[in-house]
């Protein structure tokens, strides 16, 4: 067989939260609706919040950001 199976799909709504068991095989894939969004970079598992690195803007969402005007 060269593929495993069909993927389970499982819906996730506006601030919910859902668990991966521990060692399952697992892909995440979010979609968000409207951007801009920030994305933050974490090095591991076990790293706060407060020090996951913001990766803002992102490619995609330079286009949809004004430049901030300059009031001088």
């Amino acid at each position: 067989m060269k593929y495993p199976g069909q993927p389970q799909e499982i819906p996730v709504f506006q601030n919910s939260t859902f668990t991966i068991p521990v060692n399952d095989p697992h892909q995440v894939i979010v979609v968000i609706s409207r951007p801009p969004i920030k994305v933050f970079f974490y090095d591991d598992w076990n790293m706060p919040h407060t020090a996951a690195k913001l990766q803002f803007p992102i490619f995609w969402d330079e286009e949809c950001l004004t430049a901030p005007k300059d009031e001088l």
